[in-house]
């Protein structure tokens, strides 16, 4: 179960409302699990700074994921979210800060158990 979570400075009337809906399909391509396993949430009126400058837009995230992230397609989720932010909310590449964590499935809990609690239950 990847979650997104933002957290930015930008109005929360300026953010589209159809947000989390178009990030989803980029989300799904570039973590290269199926939609339905994603949560995002995106808040916004943070207090965001970067360097002592909080007037400009800018936002911090992360992504945690139970496997599929990797030094070689982090790179390429970081590309890929800094661009849409960029179009989306005026999020400039240099005023955004992802971090992201593949996560153990012990340490992922829904449905009220935990994804590896799951995990074994529908192996056996």
């Amino acid at each position: 179960m990847p979650c997104l979570t933002i957290l930015t400075n930008v109005p929360r009337s300026k953010i589209p409302t159809d947000f989390v809906n178009k990030i989803m399909p980029l989300l799904s391509r570039v973590v290269g699990k199926e939609i339905d396993k994603f949560t995002c949430i995106i808040s916004g009126d943070c207090q965001v700074s970067f360097g002592g400058e909080s007037t400009k837009p800018g936002a911090v995230a992360t992504l945690e994921s139970i496997g599929n992230l990797n030094p070689q397609q982090n790179r390429v989720i970081v590309k890929e979210l800094s661009d849409f932010l960029d179009k989306e909310i005026n999020v400039k590449p240099d005023r955004f800060f992802l971090s992201l964590y593949d996560v153990p499935s012990s340490n992922i809990g829904r449905f009220g158990d935990t994804s590896e609690a799951r995990l074994k239950l529908s192996i056996n």
